[in-house]
């Protein structure tokens, strides 16, 4: 596998031969031209990473051939070749784009000079993968419904066209899968995508509520039910009425609260802790979990009719380390998310990042891959533009 693609520029042709014949055995692939004005028709019709261009030339020299390259190649890594005296014009030259120079004679036995190349060519490589990630992500956010599931894998997409043909339909909804991989934002997206759309999305983590208050917190209280109680409180139920209530982790539900819960699914109605009167409320639900809800029926720790009522429609959601082209578009979504909160401008990753990334088995899915993009991000504000 080549390196990069190179493009040598100079007007004398023996440094031309050394540096095709060197950059070559380096696995470089390799053009040279002494004409710098056929250099300019050559950058139009090929897709180089590095130009390296002689300072003086006759018929276009310096920055007006600098200048000419940007018009037809916007990233393009540019260095200068530069004899003792044109150093100024050199330095001038890298304000306006060119990424480094190499002084004559060049040592061809110079280590910084092949290091130099290797840099620039992967800063090319870096910014190419940058814009064809970021020209996914702009292809997901122009879809109408769940543009915030980033996505190019061809299962989830199947889930999502199946998440918004049931959207519509008030059956509950179970979401399987692994801690972190977005069981909540597709909840929403699924919620977003209804015709419940204006009202209330309610989460909740059953795992966070203590079970001494987890009834009422679901179903309410009368004023007077138990100290404290000083008004009225509604329960989760209620402020949910019209919209919809996502619980997750919902195998933490005592059994007891099980119970209640399946009655509230079937009658579609709420009774505080200490009220006589029932009350009709409109939700739907869509629950989560990461467990295998029926290996919990068969211990006796969930409750089979409860089971069989919350799996109406069924979703699971793979983890990313079974769907590994979408570590870099949601790498590069999470990157632009951190450079708009932040007022950054971090660049984008280099391919030795990348593969870091994808072949990482991310036990914490999405989550964790968000975390891991914005310690990076602060890093590379820190250190340089690229991580």
């Amino acid at each position: 596998m080549e390196r990069g693609y190179i493009l040598v520029v100079d007007d004398e042709e023996d440094l031309l031969v050394s540096f095709k014949e060197i950059l070559e055995e380096e696995g470089y692939k390799v053009d040279i031209e002494s004409n710098p004005v056929k250099a300019v028709e050559m950058v139009k019709n090929n897709d180089y990473d590095l130009i390296i261009s002689d300072l003086k030339m006759p018929g276009l020299a310096g920055n007006e051939f600098l200048k000419e390259i940007r018009k037809y190649n916007d990233f393009v890594s540019f260095i200068i070749l530069t004899a003792y005296g044109t150093v100024d014009t050199a330095v001038e030259c890298m304000k306006n784009g060119a990424y480094d120079y190499i002084s004559k004679p060049v040592d061809f036995n110079d280590e910084k000079i092949w290091k130099l190349i290797e840099s620039a060519v992967k800063k090319t490589k870096a910014i190419k993968e940058s814009q064809y990630h970021k020209s996914q992500l702009n292809i997901i956010k122009s879809r109408d419904k769940f543009k915030n599931i980033i996505t190019i894998n061809p299962l989830m997409q199947e889930i999502i066209d199946y998440s918004i043909k049931i959207a519509n339909f008030d059956f509950t909804v179970l979401v399987y899968g692994e801690s972190g991989v977005g069981k909540e934002l597709f909840a929403r997206a699924i919620h977003e995508a209804s015709q419940r759309r204006n009202n209330a999305f309610l989460p909740v983590n059953c795992a966070t509520i203590s079970k001494d208050v987890m009834e009422s917190e679901f179903f309410g209280a009368k004023k007077g039910v138990y100290t404290g109680a000083e008004n009225d409180r509604p329960g989760i139920l209620e402020l949910a009425d019209g919209g919809t209530i996502f619980l997750d982790e919902i195998s933490e539900l005592p059994l007891d609260l099980q119970a209640k819960f399946l009655r509230f699914l079937q009658d579609k109605e709420v009774r505080r802790i200490g009220d006589v009167s029932a009350k009709k409320v409109d939700v739907r639900v869509i629950a989560a979990t990461n467990k295998d809800l029926k290996e919990l029926v068969n211990q006796g720790k969930f409750r089979e009719d409860l089971y069989y009522r919350l799996e109406g429609i069924k979703i699971e959601i793979p983890p990313i380390r079974e769907r590994k082209e979408d570590i870099p578009v949601l790498a590069y979504y999470f990157l632009e998310e951190f450079n708009k909160k932040y007022n950054t401008d971090v660049k984008g990753f280099s391919k030795d990042a990348l593969e870091v990334l994808i072949n990482y088995s991310w036990p914490g899915n999405v989550r964790q891959l968000q975390n891991v993009v914005n310690e990076a991000c602060i890093i590379a504000f820190a250190k340089g533009q690229f991580i």
